[in-house]
C-alpha cells in the first residue's frame, strides 16, 4: 500500500496466539525509518506509547539539510489480546527538488520487526536484531529475542510531491523581494509612528 501526501499512519497487525508462552517477556516493534521520515515524540506520547527514538529529532529540517542516516523507533507494546494493532503516526520532510513536470519522490519503508524480548531463562530463543540497529535502554534487561514472522503492516511507501528544480531561482528571487518589501514597510511604518509621536510631544510643550 502507498500513502500519498506528507502525513499517514503506519499500522502493524501482530497476532499473538502463543502469548501465554512468553509471560515473562515484553513485546516490541522496531521501525527502521529513512532520513525523509519524521516521528513526533510529543505525538507518540499523546498516543500513550512507551518508546525510544534514535535519530534526527529536528522536525523542521528539510531532507537536503540532514545526513542520509536511518532513524530507529522502538515501541513497547501491551500484549492484551490475541491480535494487537500498533498505529504509529509518520510524517515526511520536504524533499529535494527534482527536474520534470510535476516531480514526485517515492520513499520506501522497511517492514517493522516485531519481537519478544525475554530474560536469560528463555535460553531456547536465538533471534537477533539487525546488526546496524543502535543500543536501546528499553532492552537493557533482556538478553533473549524471538522474532515474530506473521505480522503485516501498511502503508510501506510514500508518494510525495517535490519542487521543480527549475523554479528554484524564481522562488529565491520572490523570497528576497518580499523580504525587502516587508522590511521597507516596517521602516516606513516606524517612521510614520515616530513622526506622530514627535508631533504630539511638541504640542504638549
Amino acid at each position: 500500500m502507498q500513502a500519498k501526501g506528507f502525513h499517514t499512519t503506519l499500522s502493524t497487525n501482530i497476532p499473538l496466539h502463543a502469548r501465554h508462552e512468553y509471560a515473562a517477556c515484553n513485546l516490541f516493534v522496531l521501525h527502521e525509518l529513512p532520513a525523509d521520515i519524521i516521528v513526533d515524540s510529543f505525538e507518540l506520547n499523546d498516543h500513550g506509547f512507551r518508546f525510544q527514538f534514535v535519530g534526527n529529532t529536528n522536525l523542521e529540517l528539510p531532507t537536503s539539510r540532514i545526513a542520509n542516516e536511518s532513524g530507529w523507533l522502538l515501541v513497547a507494546i501491551k500484549q492484551e489480546a490475541d491480535l494487537v494493532v500498533v498505529d504509529v503516526p509518520l510524517h515526511v520532510r520536504y524533499g529535494v527538488p527534482h527536474e520534470g513536470h510535476n516531480p514526485r519522490h517515492i520513499i520506501q519503508l522497511l517492514p517493522p520487526i516485531c519481537f519478544w524480548a525475554c530474560p536469560s531463562s528463555y535460553k531456547s530463543l536465538h533471534g537477533t536484531l539487525p546488526s546496524q540497529s543502535p543500543e536501546f535502554r528499553l532492552l537493557n534487561s533482556f538478553v533473549q529475542f524471538e522474532i515474530l514472522q506473521h505480522t503485516t503492516s501498511s502503508p510501506l511507501s510514500f508518494d510525495i510531491p517535490v519542487g521543480n528544480i527549475c523554479h528554484t531561482l524564481y522562488i529565491e528571487l520572490c523570497t528576497v523581494t518580499m523580504t525587502l518589501l516587508a522590511f521597507a514597510y516596517i521602516v516606513q511604518h516606524c517612521w510614520t509612528i515616530s513622526k506622530t509621536l514627535y508631533s504630539a510631544h511638541l504640542k504638549m510643550q
